[in-house]
């Protein structure tokens, strides 16, 4: 399943897609305190995950008194799939569910194929949902906390 972390910055990216819609922090930078506080996560885990994402390229970073971070692409150019990619790798999609490294195609464990189609559901879901749309099912729903 996906880490902690990937989680966690996967709800800062829709976190900051969400704030950045807003006029008052339109092509601004969010400060990662700011994010931190608002999620409930730890502002130094949150901090090393945001800037594996600016090395990537979908975030930049600036330091100092309004320093922190934005978006480099639009929301509708960010995939869920890009930020699983960056934070955790791509084994959750290929590897076997119950932990078996010779499980594959030819030698299944006894879910093998049960979870294959399940893990290409879940890899199609990350594939085609952007920022944006993340964004809008939240807007959508009220009780949703990110």
């Amino acid at each position: 399943m996906l880490s902690a972390a990937c989680k966690d910055a996967i709800r800062a990216m829709i976190y900051i897609s969400n704030l950045s819609r807003k006029k008052e922090y339109a092509d601004k930078f969010i400060s990662i305190h700011k994010i931190a506080n608002d999620l409930g996560i730890s502002f130094y885990f949150l901090s090393k995950n945001l800037q594996k994402l600016v090395k990537a390229g979908l975030l930049i970073s600036h330091r100092g008194p309004s320093g922190g971070v934005k978006l480099i692409k639009k929301p509708s150019e960010i995939k869920l799939l890009d930020i699983v990619e960056i934070i955790d790798g791509m084994d959750f999609f290929s590897t076997c569910i119950l932990g078996f490294e010779e499980c594959s195609d030819e030698n299944p464990c006894t879910v093998h194929n049960l979870w294959a189609a399940k893990r290409q559901e879940i890899y199609e879901l990350f594939k085609n949902t952007t920022l944006k749309d993340a964004a809008e099912n939240i807007e959508k729903f009220e009780n949703i906390k990110i």
